[in-house]
């Protein structure tokens, strides 16, 4: 029971971080879909849509991370390594949200068929275009923090940004 109490609280302090930013981007996203929609009606459900979003998003990089494909940059040039990771998170994050579409549908229809004919029929490829566009460029940014992070030592850039001056 404790090795499972340790490996959950290592699960939440690794998923942490990247939830908190992709939170922030899907509210980005959320904001862009109301613009282009011309919807501009922001209510308290499209900020519980993006935080639920930023769960699936943070599990799905906690899991991203467990394999071993992910660090085939490691001993490359940093950059080769975020476009890769990038790539990954962005690439799991959508089958993630996928999956989240097709099981509401799922569960709200008769079975699997429906749910994917429901899906393709309300979902834009422009609009999932502009939404993976959107969360590949903001998982360049979370990937180069945390990489320039990784090479100052962990927390520098936190105590950096968040600290307060001591001059």
């Amino acid at each position: 029971m404790v090795t499972f109490l340790k490996k959950l609280a290592q699960d939440i302090r690794e998923v942490t971080k990247p939830v908190i930013f992709l939170f922030c981007m899907f509210q980005l996203v959320a904001v862009t879909n109301w613009l282009v929609l011309e919807s501009y009606s922001i209510t308290p459900a499209h900020t519980f849509f993006a935080a639920v979003g930023a769960l699936f998003g943070g599990k799905a990089i906690l899991i991203a991370n467990k394999f071993s494909y992910l660090h085939i940059f490691q001993d490359r040039p940093v950059v080769l390594s975020v476009l890769w990771r990038s790539f990954i998170y962005a690439l799991f994050c959508a089958l993630f949200l996928c999956s989240e579409h097709i099981l509401t549908g799922f569960l709200k229809h008769e079975g699997p068929v429906s749910s994917l004919e429901t899906l393709f029929a309300h979902v834009s490829i422009a609009h999932v275009a502009a939404n993976a566009i959107w969360l590949f460029v903001s998982l360049i940014l979370y990937n180069s923090y945390v990489e320039v992070d990784r090479q100052l030592g962990s927390g520098t850039l936190r105590r950096v940004f968040l600290s307060r001056p001591t001059h």
